[in-house]
């Protein structure tokens, strides 16, 4: 279960939408998730015969002093029954731009995304295959 909240607290940020974004010198803010993997809330981001867990909310907020926070709500369900997780997970961290890239970093948890933030939205994906 442990690691499927590592994975989850990774995917939060697939694909966010930014209220306060107004060119790639202004990217504070924050940013509601909206899709995962093209889909749309909620959404299942990992399910094999056990159990399944999806995303039904989230958020990133960019600081100006390059520190984030976030929140993932996550639903995870045995699949014999009966809720095993139900509620909201923090990550936080930093993060540094290069050009229109971003690359955010939870220490905590060992994690490190990256992507690109344009238009308002910001994108971000992981490598789970280490986790």
């Amino acid at each position: 279960m442990r690691r499927h909240m590592l994975a989850a607290l990774t995917m939060l940020l697939v694909a966010c939408g930014g209220d306060t974004v107004s060119g790639p010198a202004q990217i504070t803010g924050t940013y509601t998730l909206r899709t995962v993997n093209g889909s749309s809330l909620p959404a299942t981001f990992y399910q094999d015969e056990i159990e399944r867990d999806d995303f039904f909310a989230g958020n990133v907020s960019l600081a100006s002093d390059n520190s984030w926070t976030g929140s993932l709500s996550v639903n995870a369900v045995a699949l014999s029954g009966g809720t095993l997780f139900n509620g909201a997970l923090p990550v936080s961290g930093t993060y540094s731009l290069n050009t229109g890239s971003i690359t955010l970093s939870d220490a905590a948890h060992g994690l490190v995304m990256t992507g690109s933030i344009s238009g308002g939205s910001l994108t971000l994906t992981a490598d789970l295959a280490a986790r």
